[in-house]
């Protein structure tokens, strides 16, 4: 099982990071794509659109610091639907829980990002 179709479908390709994991421990590699795949069903065998799935991996992202999961999210989002505005409405709410160091972190890089691939500002 290699998982790229599964992170193909998603985020467009298989992040670095996964890509060590499976060629070095490919017995958490393939627990880490079950539970991925479990987190990405749809309605109806899931509850939340994509979009949200996705909206809820931007700001858990950026409140772990995790600049690179955090950019693919979004620019995953952006293709499920989501609006620039509708992220950054969320990773305010983040920056109330978690403070200003998650934005400058990880959220203003995924801000950038968003605002390279819509066009504008949020």
């Amino acid at each position: 099982m290699t998982g790229d179709g599964h992170f193909e479908a998603t985020l467009g390709a298989v992040p670095d990071s996964v890509a060590l994991l499976r060629r070095h421990a490919p017995e958490a590699f393939a627990a880490y794509l079950a539970a991925r795949e479990a987190a990405y069903r749809l309605p109806p065998n899931g509850h939340l659109s994509l979009a949200s799935k996705e909206l809820v991996f931007i700001v858990l992202d950026v409140a772990a610091g995790h600049v690179e999961g955090a950019v693919a999210h979004a620019e995953a989002g952006l293709r499920a639907g989501l609006t620039a505005g509708q992220i950054m409405e969320a990773l305010s709410i983040a920056i109330l829980v978690h403070g200003h160091q998650c934005w400058a972190r990880a959220g203003a890089a995924v801000m950038r990002r968003v605002e390279e691939l819509a066009g504008k500002p949020a």
